[in-house]
């Protein structure tokens, strides 16, 4: 939900929109609402400000598993402890490795609406999930102010598109593979509304369109693991 959590709202001053850019996204966007099922290894960094001490940066590493509309398996690692989540299209699944808790909760029917409720509930973001909504390029022009084209960079090996635009709270870059898959190989975003510009950097690896059974979904509690609560943010 990061490029799309602020609100709908006009902008006053004139849009910037390069059109090749905006094709760019179109064809990223529509090659990734077509996948079936796809793998997505995460490597993010993010800033948190610590008094006395400015900006901290801190790491995650994140193993996505994605099938059809409703089968989700999350794997997280890093600076908050090490962490799962299970999605069968029925009932989502947390589990702690870090104190060996676990807590379930029904969920909506598909991922998209999964997504929905837990950054509105819990405020948990699914990594890149953004990218998997029909309305993500419609979300992104109608809330930014200019958009464009900056060249092509090697990242990782591979070619990519460098675009950049801003929005009113944040300026954000992708870089798209220039390959026939069009996916994106890194984001960044840099908050100009929050002092010393905090930033978060997602770099990705992608694989597309596997069989993974339904045994990766289903949450099978631990031996010795205690059951816990995930208590909804205050209204």
């Amino acid at each position: 939900m990061l490029l799309l959590a602020i609100g709908l709202s006009a902008f006053s001053q004139e849009k910037r929109f390069d059109s090749t850019a905006l094709l760019i996204l179109e064809r990223m966007s529509g090659l990734i609402t077509e996948l079936q099922s796809c793998r997505l290894k995460v490597h993010a960094t993010y800033d948190e400000f610590a008094s006395g001490l400015g900006l901290i940066k801190h790491s995650e590493d994140a193993d996505l598993i994605m099938r059809g509309p409703d089968k989700l398996y999350i794997a997280m690692k890093g600076y908050k402890g090490e962490r799962s989540f299970f999605y069968n299209g029925k009932t989502l699944s947390y589990y702690s490795f870090s104190n060996n808790r676990y807590a379930q909760l029904p969920a909506p029917k598909t991922i998209l609406d999964l997504a929905d409720s837990i950054y509105t509930n819990f405020d948990i973001d699914l990594y890149a999930i953004d990218f998997f909504y029909p309305d993500f390029i419609d979300d992104l022009t109608q809330n930014s102010t200019s958009l464009a084209l900056l060249g092509q960079e090697t990242l990782n090996g591979k070619t990519c598109f460098h675009i950049a635009g801003c929005m009113e709270s944040f300026s954000y870059q992708i870089w798209i593979a220039n390959d026939p898959f069009s996916l994106p190989v890194k984001v960044v975003l840099v908050y100009t509304d929050t002092s010393m510009n905090p930033q978060f950097e997602c770099d990705y690896e992608w694989e597309l369109n596997q069989v993974y059974p339904d045994a990766v979904f289903e949450f099978a509690v631990p031996p010795g693991a205690g059951k816990t609560n995930i208590i909804p943010l205050k209204k």
